[in-house]
């Protein structure tokens, strides 16, 4: 059996954040264009915004840009530099602590505004 490590936890959340951002941006141009058609579709998008669902989403999309760019960044520093290349474990961990502390702190001051 495989076990999953940090390298593949690495990846495999690599791949579904990026999924996840670009299903958002699917969302938010349909919404965008919803909201174009007037001020009642404008105005029911809006409060549709303000729903704890949306929220709460809002909230895991930063999760997932925080994560992905984070990693993205991991990943350009150890294609490109040879410290990197030898230190990726402790950068998967650090990727991994400065994704979750940003994330928290984020989240908090994201869900304490007001909608």
């Amino acid at each position: 059996m495989y076990k999953i490590k940090e390298g593949m936890l690495s990846w495999l959340l690599h791949k579904i954040t990026g999924v996840a951002i670009v299903a958002y941006l699917i969302i938010h141009i349909w919404s965008m264009a919803k909201m174009s058609k007037g001020p009642e579709a404008f105005n029911a998008v809006i409060e549709t915004y303000k729903t704890t669902l949306f929220r709460a989403g809002e909230v895991l999309l930063l999760g997932a840009i925080l994560f992905h760019g984070l990693n993205g960044f991991r990943l350009i520093l150890a294609e490109f530099t040879a410290w990197a290349s030898k230190r990726h474990k402790l950068l998967i961990y650090l990727t991994y602590v400065l994704a979750v502390v940003l994330f928290i702190i984020g989240g908090w001051f994201m869900w304490r505004a007001e909608g």
